[in-house]
C-alpha cells in the first residue's frame, strides 16, 4: 500500500516540533561559538607582492609590444611554480631554522596572481602575524636572489613587503561562516530527530488520524475527564 502525505500535514508536524528544531539550532551555534573560543587555532596572514618586468625595461626601452607583456604574464605561471618549489623553500627553512622544513612551508604559502597582471601575491598564513610576515619576507628574498639564476634573467622587483597590522585580525576560521555552519548542522540534527519520533510514534493525536490509519468511520469520542481532589 502506498501511502501519501500532504504539504499540510509535513507543516503540521514540523509546527509541533518547532521547539526542538531552534533549540537544536541554538545548540549547533553555541557548539560552533565554544569550538571557536577553545578548540579552534586563529589563523593569521602576511602578504607580499612581486613584480614582473620586461628585462629590456631596465636597459631603458619603454615601449613595450603588446606581445611582450603576454610574455611576461606567462612568465607569472613560471613564477608561481618557481616559488613553492623546493629549491625556494629549502633556501628559506634555511634562513628561517627553528625545525622548518620545506614541506611545513608549503601548507603555509599561498601563490597567485590576478587576470591578466604581472604582479604575483604570495601570502603566508601562520597562528603568530608577525612569524607570517617573517616568512612571506624570507620566501620573496630567496626567491629574489634564486631566480636569476634559475631563469637567467633580471626582471623581478618586489612591490610590498609583508608588514605585522597594529591590531591583526585572524582571516580564519571565520566566526559568522562557523556560527551560520553549526546553526544548519544543528537543525539538520533536530530535523534528523523529528523524522525518527514521528515514524516511531504510534499514538493517535487527532481524529482524522483514526480515520486516515484504519480507514473506517469515527463514531465518537470520550473527553478527557478532569480528576478532581478527593476531601
Amino acid at each position: 500500500m502506498t501511502e501519501t502525505i500532504s504539504i499540510k500535514t509535513i507543516f503540521s508536524i514540523i509546527k509541533r516540533h518547532v521547539l526542538l528544531l531552534l533549540s537544536s539550532a541554538i545548540i549547533g551555534m553555541l557548539s560552533a561559538g565554544v569550538a571557536l573560543l577553545f578548540f579552534i587555532t586563529p589563523m593569521y596572514e602576511a602578504k607580499t607582492q612581486i613584480l614582473v618586468t620586461q628585462s629590456a625595461q631596465a636597459a631603458g626601452v619603454n615601449n613595450l609590444q603588446t606581445s611582450e607583456v603576454q610574455a611576461n604574464i606567462q612568465l607569472v605561471n613560471t613564477y608561481t611554480a618557481l616559488l613553492t618549489s623546493p629549491r625556494i623553500l629549502d633556501d628559506v627553512a634555511t634562513k628561517l631554522g627553528n625545525g622548518y622544513t620545506a614541506g611545513n612551508l608549503m601548507g603555509k604559502i599561498t601563490v597567485g596572481s590576478q587576470h591578466n597582471s604581472q604582479v604575483i601575491n604570495v601570502s603566508v598564513q601562520d597562528e603568530d602575524p608577525a612569524q607570517a610576515a617573517i616568512i612571506a619576507n624570507a620566501v620573496t628574498d630567496s626567491f629574489i636572489k634564486i631566480t636569476p639564476d634559475v631563469m637567467n634573467v633580471n626582471n623581478i622587483d618586489v612591490l610590498a613587503k609583508a608588514t605585522v597590522a597594529a591590531n591583526p585580525k585572524p582571516v580564519s576560521p571565520s566566526a559568522t561562516i562557523l556560527i551560520a555552519g553549526g546553526a544548519v548542522a544543528g537543525t539538520f540534527i533536530g530535523f534528523v530527530i523529528m523524522i525518527i519520533r514521528v515514524i516511531f510514534n504510534t499514538k493517535f493525536k487527532e481524529e482524522s488520524d483514526v480515520i486516515d490509519e484504519l480507514g473506517i468511520p469515527l463514531l465518537g469520542n470520550i473527553a478527557k475527564i478532569p480528576e478532581h481532589e478527593e476531601g
